[in-house]
């Protein structure tokens, strides 16, 4: 009985780890391996202070079957551990790196058979800190390839060159490493910042949101400081947030278009209670000021400025807008000194308030 018990209990541990979420390694590159006729996959390679010379399924490394019948196209990358007798295999390796900023040279093994083409072609594209050199493994003399930047290699015969040695170089290399993601709410606007401690060939950032019924959107891009050992801080602020629950998250993306994702962070923005037009911010002022207002319900908008008279100055808001709260910039740069009002017709709400603008 208690092998049975032991049998489940490896079962349930295999099955835990696998269905745990992946993580990203601090370091992620990738060739394409393909055949002249459209079969083509993916193998990723990096480096990571978590990583190992063996399967580390914390990254979405697992080992494969064995290779199916030579009719059939399969690639992959060999494991180093057992000298990459092909016994264990995967689709992605990524390797140990101590400490960051790493420099040093990794080993990797491709193995391939072609099925129905005839060729068979790496490509890859590297960042400037990385480069690598693809061998065969008789001599590594018969195939002897620099890999940097942007390029491929065919293998004009892979039934007898049917694996590569990719030596990896990395010369202080760094990662983007994302130390803080925070949202705080600012009426009906969402204040987002973040910091990272180190950034290789960050192009920058797209910010994503989603709501409980609406999937993930692009809301906004800022820059990133391309390769930096220094701390770097960066903030977005969502002018047309929803209310409700909000999810947000980054998607970083590199310099040659690869991307990963932050994590998920959540957060309220309560509706208004009611209609409400405040005080100007600031007041008196020279040139410029804010008016804040909340709408408690979709509805037609209509704020404009009168001067002491009457006469109507300017309109800043006359459109449908739903509920929310809002906040509109008066510039009086072409005004004499005075006062000023402004006047809110929000459905049957109208409410009018003075301001001072003193140069």
């Amino acid at each position: 009985m208690k092998y049975v018990y032991l049998f489940l209990l490896v079962n349930l541990f295999s099955l835990n780890i696998f269905s745990q979420t992946d993580l990203i390694p601090r370091v992620k590159e990738s060739v394409i391996v393909s055949n002249d006729i459209g079969s083509a996959t993916v193998l990723e390679f990096g480096l990571d202070s978590l990583a190992s010379d063996n399967f580390d399924f914390q990254f979405g490394e697992a080992n494969l079957p064995p290779l199916p019948p030579p009719t059939a196209w399969d690639t992959r990358l060999l494991l180093p551990e057992g000298g990459f007798s092909g016994v264990k295999s995967s689709l992605k390796d990524y390797r140990n790196a101590p400490s960051f900023p790493f420099t040093g040279s990794k080993e990797h093994r491709i193995q391939y058979q072609v099925g129905s083409g005839t060729t068979v072609t790496i490509k890859w594209n590297l960042p400037p800190q990385i480069t690598g050199l693809l061998q065969d493994i008789v001599t590594g003399t018969l195939i002897n390839v620099p890999m940097s930047d942007s390029g491929n290699y065919t293998v004009a015969q892979p039934n007898i060159f049917n694996k590569l040695k990719m030596t990896i170089d990395y010369q202080s290399i760094i990662p983007v490493e994302l130390v803080s993601f925070v949202a705080i709410v600012n009426g009906s606007k969402v204040n987002l910042t973040w910091q990272t401690a180190t950034e290789l060939n960050n192009t920058g950032f797209d910010i994503q949101r989603k709501s409980e019924n609406t999937d993930w959107q692009k809301i906004g891009f800022v820059n990133g400081s391309g390769t930096t050992t220094e701390r770097r801080s960066y903030n977005f602020i969502d002018d047309n947030s929803s209310h409700g629950k909000l999810y947000y998250r980054l998607r970083q993306i590199d310099f040659d278009g690869s991307s990963s994702y932050s994590k998920i962070i959540q957060v309220n923005v309560n509706s208004p209670n009611g209609y409400v037009l405040n005080q100007n911010f600031p007041n008196p002022f020279n040139p410029s000021t804010k008016i804040n207002f909340e709408i408690p319900v979709r509805t037609s908008v209509l704020l404009k400025v009168y001067d002491l008279l009457g006469n109507e100055i300017t309109t800043l808001v006359n459109e449908d807008r739903p509920v929310g709260s809002y906040e509109v910039e008066f510039n009086a740069s072409s005004l004499s000194n005075g006062v000023y009002f402004y006047r809110l017709k929000a459905g049957s709400y109208i409410e009018t308030r003075k301001m001072l603008l003193l140069k």
